[in-house]
């Protein structure tokens, strides 16, 4: 993973070892082992060609009991199975962490050769990590008899450091997205929906990200909306956790998630979630108890549940306060993390 990467897996990996670092009772060390570049081609292959020599040295020293593997779809994948196979030679056990929301169609469109690495890779894990359902499913449709292998494991998130607004009435409302800015995550049908509640005076919203920014600035601009639209670019945690403090919905109408991040650091901040019903999301977004669920690419459904919330604050802060008692209870990272450490004690001994 890359260190401070601007990804939902580099998010959870880096407060996976913060968290670690934090917990000296669990008894655990953890390094990250960086593979992926975040400049060019070239820079990533000298970036994994370094991390194999320090796996290689580290390894040699005795220092590496298990090796966790996140795990994603095309490069991702294929640097993987060469960590997996490295680990596999110098007898070091792996856990294989699944998230790509488009591993299914990626793993159905490898060739013999690769699909074959795939189910190695997972058939000689130690233990598989999913991040709900969907992704036990993925596995098992193409290798049931790994079914005693699979850990579900929701993302986690830390708890909000601070309470989320008290918004008076003539306060507009703000409706946030996180996330990279591009069709997969339906930021277009996002601002179309934005547009359609253009007659109304008491929302603003912020399109947090890297991506497609200009191209979605001009949608909104077209739509006439486009001063009532911040973009401060991609946050890192304490600016996303800032932003989150002052925002009323978060819409996340993706077309392919697992289990966004985003969604998981809502629920802490008490905010109500507008999402699709995509890979594990609907594991976690109970539509009317916990947030609103519409149809992915559904641009007037969308809208009307905006709207919905818009019209109706005691439906968002219900709806809030939900989210808020679910991460408590399930997505918090003080309980990934015990749950976590088990699986790799587990698989340790494998």
């Amino acid at each position: 993973m890359g260190a401070h990467g601007r990804g939902g897996i580099d998010r959870l990996t880096d407060l996976i070892i913060d968290e670690i670092d934090q917990r000296g009772e669990l008894g655990v060390k953890a390094a990250r082992l960086v593979t992926r570049g975040q400049k060019n081609i070239c820079w990533g292959m000298v970036v994994f060609a370094r991390a194999l020599v320090q796996f290689g040295v580290a390894a040699g020293r005795g220092k590496i009991d298990l090796i966790h593997i996140q795990l994603a779809w095309r490069g991702s994948a294929y640097r993987k199975l060469i960590i997996a196979a490295v680990a596999r030679s110098l007898g070091i056990p792996y856990v294989v962490h699944l998230h790509a929301g488009q591993f299914d169609q990626f793993w159905a469109s490898c060739g013999t050769y690769l699909r074959r690495r795939i189910n190695q890779l997972f058939a000689e894990s130690a233990a598989i990590i999913v991040l709900g359902g969907y992704g036990a499913r993925v596995i098992l449709d193409r290798l049931p008899t790994l079914r005693d292998k699979i850990t579900i494991l929701p993302n986690a998130s830390t708890s909000a450091s601070q309470p989320s607004r008290c918004r008076s009435n003539s306060e507009p409302a703000r409706i946030t997205f996180l996330g990279r800015i591009d069709p997969d995550k339906g930021v277009p049908q996002l601002v179309d929906a934005l547009g359609k509640l253009a007659c109304r005076a008491d929302w603003t919203a912020t399109i947090a990200g890297s991506g497609q920014v200009q191209q979605t600035r001009d949608q909104a601009q077209r739509l006439g909306i486009g001063e009532r639209i911040d973009f401060p670019g991609w946050l890192d945690p304490s600016e996303t956790a800032a932003l989150l403090q002052q925002t009323d919905i978060l819409a996340l109408p993706s077309f392919i998630e697992t289990l966004p991040m985003a969604i998981i650091e809502a629920f802490a901040h008490g905010v109500a979630v507008v999402a699709t019903p995509v890979g594990a999301i609907p594991e976690v977004v109970a539509h009317e108890r916990n947030g609103l669920l519409v149809p992915a690419g559904h641009v007037e459904a969308l809208a009307s549940a905006l709207n919905l919330l818009l019209e109706n604050g005691a439906l968002r802060r219900r709806l809030g306060d939900a989210a808020r008692r679910d991460h408590a209870e399930r997505y918090d990272i003080n309980t990934y993390i015990t749950r976590l450490v088990a699986i790799w004690r587990g698989a340790a001994r494998c």
